[in-house]
């Protein structure tokens, strides 16, 4: 929370309050004032959840028939921003929920008012918790494996955690200028030991346990912690990787580790394996239709 409150923001006023609303619960936020005009207006819990709320639904304060939108028998499932864990069936403040991902994708799935779906990712990655799962899932749901075809496009960024969920995908499309890839996982770490020594603020850390909190930004990083962070995102590469591997046939998880985590756009991503078709959103969209009703014309 201290990234959101007490600190310059670059960010819409309107935006910044439903950001808040948002994680209200998370962070015990009982009212909200806000100045509006000059005048100051005061939100109680009701209203910071229909302000989360107003957000989630894009202005719409009444919750859809469906939690995704359904064009010609099309599920249209965004996948946009920050990819996160748990955020919810709808991308809202700049971020999407592998949990409302797989929450949209289960509904569209026994939809029978639903023959295909689309995900439209624009998306430079998020979270590894709960990637792996959800991606997982999309496979096991595609036309590949008995379910209704999952078609996805990189419009224009489907990079790392963003491109393993368009690697589920049945059919995948990229734009001339869109970006796929980033197949690898990073972490950071600061050290702020000599800043607090300069600064005259000498921080203690009392442990019991060898390992607690090792890698804190208050020590400076030993060659024993460094190896074993390096050691946990090499096997979280890995799983990345054979994630990856699974989903794009054809193309190995030692084609994919040779990458060193590149990223590939347009016609590059096609070579490599990482898209099927270099398209635009409108050239894919009514692609993906085409296929869809084929699929059901042989199906029927």
């Amino acid at each position: 929370m201290s990234q959101l409150l007490n600190t310059p923001l670059a960010i819409l006023p309107a935006k910044a309050a439903m950001l808040v609303a948002a994680l209200r619960s998370q962070f015990n936020i009982t009212a909200l004032v806000m100045l509006e005009d000059g005048e100051t207006r005061e939100l109680d819990a009701a209203g910071l959840d229909a302000l989360a709320f107003s957000g989630r639904a894009s202005g719409r304060r009444d919750r859809p028939e469906k939690i995704y939108q359904v064009d010609n028998r099309m599920a249209l499932l965004p996948v946009t921003g920050t990819l996160m864990r748990t955020w919810g069936t709808q991308p809202f403040s700049g971020a999407t929920g592998y949990d409302g991902i797989k929450e949209r994708l289960v509904a569209a799935q026994n939809d029978p008012d639903v023959d295909g779906i689309f995900m439209d990712i624009d998306s430079t990655g998020g979270q590894v918790a709960g990637c792996f799962d959800c991606v997982d899932l999309i496979r096991e749901m595609n036309g590949r494996n008995g379910g209704k075809p999952v078609y996805a496009i990189a419009n224009e960024d489907a990079y790392s955690a963003a491109f393993a969920i368009a690697s589920a995908a049945d059919h995948i499309y990229v734009p001339r200028t869109g970006g796929t890839g980033s197949v690898g996982v990073i972490t950071l770490h600061a050290d702020m030991s000599k800043a607090y020594e300069k600064a005259g603020v000498k921080v203690t850390v009392i442990r019991s346990g060898a390992d607690k909190a090792k890698g804190n930004p208050y020590e400076a990083l030993d060659d024993g912690t460094l190896a074993a962070i390096q050691a946990e995102i090499d096997e979280m590469r890995e799983l990345f990787i054979e994630t990856v591997a699974a989903g794009r046939k054809g193309v190995s998880a030692k084609k994919i580790r040779e990458t060193e985590a590149r990223t590939f756009m347009g016609k590059h991503a096609v070579e490599i394996g990482f898209a099927d078709t270099v398209a635009s959103y409108e050239q894919a969209y009514v692609d993906a239709h085409m296929r869809m009703r084929k699929r059901r014309k042989i199906a029927a």
